[in-house]
């Protein structure tokens, strides 16, 4: 850490260029008028401006090189541009009205070559600021998951994991500012470890994107990325308050940055809290209080040269995970007597003490360097990091017994060329990630120590290159890769296991158990991908991607050897199983019209050695056990896709529909046993805004209304042996949402913005096929196989969220003020 912040501030003191300006004006392309308030923003250096009221924008410093730029504002279509950088650049750029222009193409980052969401051979979803702003959520998941082909797995209202086409967890990558979250990502007992209200808007890549960001990727990458930095000469920031009403939760966030001539910072602290939820079948849910804060800190320098970045950051979240204990009435009951009481009454379910109940403290720490220099016509990335995952389930409200920290430290080298005149792009590097994880020591008497998997390091390391030529209406992209990894784990030796005398020995001492073996496996693989897309007559479009991916097995699939506690379930590994290889074929048909678009995406994916936990007829201290296992083949197919309808003669109203139908196989399993586990359950949403017309000096900017419905069916195709999945009933859910914000007429700044959304407003119970915590039953404290859907927990009730952000600052220095407009 303190070699970062050195070579930082080095870099700071010693390296003074000169800086070069773009500028422009943005303008009415059917009348010539200039238009303000437009954002112009370049993803990939993160640096934005806004016109002012002659139309006039600057960006100063901007690093030499070849960059994406979009422009937008409400009510026209999105402007996209290729940039070169190379001194002084004027652009004057032409908006179209949304009712004339058809092009909705956004400017995405996550698949490497920089490209648009239309040009991309792969599906990719962008979720914008606004639609994240417009939903009531407890995570960074919940924001997204309604995203046709996107699904979450959770465990309580705090507790949520992502799928893309049906697979979650560890075959699924995260990144938050291109960072891998490696918090534990294969475990299902706790959420992503992201701050909500620190991500500004997030892509979403559905299929295997193991080119760029290795074995990890098989289904997927989401990639968070935070919010732009000031424009230069401001210091600006936002003041965020929210309020849930069903679990009372409450969320604070504060947000400062500032642009001096290229150095750029930005500080963020968040809070949040809630306390247990409630659903109309079982009232109040014990175990389902969570609080979480976060602390994070980034500076840049923005030169000719390029750009440097550093991030620091800390999480800290102690959350609940409800295990359904009750009583033979069904009335939520303590594991263990609290004060002489064995029922928990309204002040225990209203409390937003996480830890008077079975919980978890975990805690995220993360350092990550960011530097681009600019190489001849390209440029050479350069990152590292460090991050600190730690661990612990509480037992007791004081005394962990799982105690597990990993460590990670990512690092990237990646060279690009952009060509403007050829339309050729180029990315090439290497990457990967070194881990090492270790249990703490036992715990003290009487209590027993957990050990879920062993000591151990994990060395991943793989080179790519992936090359996209763009003709005027045809995109040709693809690439190859090669990935080495590398598990090394530590032998464990038990005396008196199980019991308050429990410690660890050396091999070969009298009475000892295995509780691991070592190891040494490697793994190596090939991924690589082809595709093409293609702009049709009328603003249609067509894409064909075909994709090998490679996964290699994850440490809690080879090596798990106990209770975990969070899924209230006996795991055992297997040292034996080989890597996953995949084969997918996507194919995408769209429409950008006037008045309509759409897009459908089909998906066949083809994967072999496919592992997954089998559970088994046994059962250890009342816990079911389950044993990772692979399959010769599986198979998963589907089409989701979205319906959007925005008539261009009546701008107040937008119609959005998406939907999503996935479907496993497994051959030559018994009926019982020939699905995937876990594949979430056909469904469509439909949204219908309502939006205001804005006239000249109105207090109300972007007014909308909204009404919503998510019609979910049945799951009947499920792995059914031994209760390992239950068939999920069918239900709908009715959604409602307002939101606007006030702006000063005379200046046309936002004074503040207000977004209230309830969330199944009828207050239906039901429970999501993906709601692992409806397996959670227990008898007086004896673990009972749930058999029917009703027995275990429900997904929330009613919610109604209110949110306001109060913008702060935002205003040119003198100096940026004294520029006469179009200089």
């Amino acid at each position: 850490m303190k070699t970062y912040l050195l070579l930082f501030g080095t870099l700071i003191l010693s390296i003074s260029m000169a800086a070069q300006t773009f500028s422009g004006k943005v303008v009415d392309s059917a009348n010539g008028q200039t238009i303000p308030d437009a954002v112009i923003y370049f993803p990939q250096l993160k640096l934005t401006a806004t016109t002012d009221e002659n139309g006039y924008f600057q960006i100063t410093p901007i690093p030499f090189g070849t960059y994406e730029m979009e422009v937008e504002i409400l009510g026209y279509a999105t402007f996209t541009r290729q940039i070169i950088i190379n001194g002084d650049v004027t652009c004057n750029c032409k908006m179209c009205s949304s009712s004339c222009c058809t092009d909705k193409e956004v400017v995405i980052t996550a698949l490497g070559n920089v490209t648009n969401t239309q040009r991309s051979p792969m599906p990719v979803k962008l979720v914008t600021h606004d639609m994240m702003l417009q939903e009531t959520s407890s995570t960074v998941i919940d924001a997204i998951a309604s995203q046709p082909g996107i699904s979450e797995t959770s465990e309580g209202a705090g507790t949520t994991k992502p799928q893309i086409n049906g697979l979650g967890f560890d075959r699924v990558l995260t990144l938050m500012d291109g960072e891998r979250q490696e918090d534990f990502q294969w475990g299902d007992d706790h959420g992503i470890l992201i701050d909500p209200y620190a991500v500004y808007d997030a892509e979403i890549i559905r299929g295997p994107a193991s080119l760029q960001y290795g074995a990890s990727a098989e289904a997927g990458v989401i990639s968070f990325k935070s919010q732009p930095f000031a424009e230069s000469g401001t210091i600006q920031g936002s003041i965020l308050t929210e309020y849930q009403t069903n679990n009372g939760y409450i969320g604070n966030s504060e947000d400062i940055g500032g642009n001096n001539k290229g150095f750029v910072w930005d500080l963020r602290a968040s809070n949040e809290e809630a306390h247990s939820y409630r659903d109309s079948k079982d009232g109040y849910v014990w175990g389902s209080a969570w609080n979480q804060e976060n602390a994070r800190l980034t500076l840049g320098l923005n030169k000719s040269w390029g750009y440097t970045r550093l991030t620091v950051s800390a999480l800290y979240r102690r959350i609940q995970v409800p295990d359904g204990n009750r009583d033979s009435t069904g009335r939520f009951i303590f594991d263990a007597p609290q004060n002489g009481r064995l029922y928990p009454v309204r002040a225990d379910f209203l409390s937003y003490d996480a830890d008077i109940a079975s919980d978890k403290i975990l805690e995220e720490y993360q350092t990550w360097w960011q530097n681009s220099i600019n190489i001849g016509k390209g440029s050479i990335g350069v990152d590292v990091g460090f991050t600190q995952s730690v661990h612990h389930d509480i037992d007791s409200g004081t005394v962990g017994t799982g105690n597990m920290i990993v460590n990670d430290i990512p690092y990237s080298l990646k060279y690009q060329l952009a060509d403007k005149n050829s339309g050729l792009k180029l990315t090439t590097g290497a990457n990967g990630t070194y881990e090492f994880e270790y249990n703490q020591s036992e715990t003290p008497y009487p209590y027993v120590s957990d050990y879920e998997i062993p000591n151990y390091t994990n060395f991943q390391i793989g080179g790519y290159a992936i090359l996209e030529k763009d003709f005027k209406n045809l995109t040709l992209s693809g690439g190859l890769r090669y990935d080495m990894i590398n598990f090394i784990g530590q032998g464990m030796y038990l005396i008196n296991s199980g019991t308050p005398e429990q410690r660890q020995v050396p091999l070969g001492t009298t009475g000892a158990i295995t509780q691991f073996l070592p190891f040494n496996n490697t793994y190596t693989g090939q991924s690589g991908s082809i595709g093409v897309s293609y702009q049709l007559p009328a603003n249609n479009y067509v894409k064909l991607n075909f994709s090998k991916s490679y996964r290699a097995p994850a440490i809690n699939e080879l090596t798990s050897n106990g209770l975990n506690i969070g899924s209230n379930a006996v795991q055992l590994g297997n040292i034996n199983l080989k890597a996953e290889q995949g084969y997918q074929v996507d194919l995408a048909y769209g429409n950008n019209g006037r008045d309509i678009s759409f897009e459908a995406d089909a998906f066949y994916n083809y994967i072999q050695n496919f592992i997954f936990a089998d559970r088994t007829d046994s059962v250890s201290g009342g816990y079911p056990v389950y044993q990772f296992v692979s399959t010769n083949v599986a198979i998963i197919t589907g089409v989701s896709g979205y319906f959007n309808i925005h008539p261009s003669d009546t701008k107040w109203i937008e119609i959005d529909n998406g939907g999503t139908y996935i479907y496993s196989y497994l051959p030559n399993q018994t009926d019982s046993s020939n699905h995937i586990p876990w594949i979430p359950a056909p469904h469509i949403t439909t949204d219908i805004k309502l939006k205001l017309t804005e006239r000249h000096h109105s207090i109300l900017r972007g007014t909308y209304i909204k009404f919503g419905e998510a019609k979910y069916w049945a799951q009947n195709d499920i792995y059914s042996a031994l209760y390992t999945e239950l068939p999920s009933a069918a239900y709908t859910l009715y959604n409602a949402g307002i939101g606007s914000s006030f702006v000063n007429p005379k200046t046309g700044r936002v004074i503040c913005s207000f977004y209230i959304n309830c969330k199944n407003l009828t207050n239906i119970g039901y429970a999501d096929h993906l709601n692992l915590a409806q397996y959670f039953h227990s008898v007086n404290g004896q673990i009972v196989t749930v058999t029917q859907q009703n027995q275990g927990v429900y997904n929330m009730g009613r919610n109604v969220g209110f949110k306001l952000i109060f913008p702060i600052g935002g205003h040119k220095t003198s100096e940026e003020e004294s520029k006469p407009s179009g200089q």
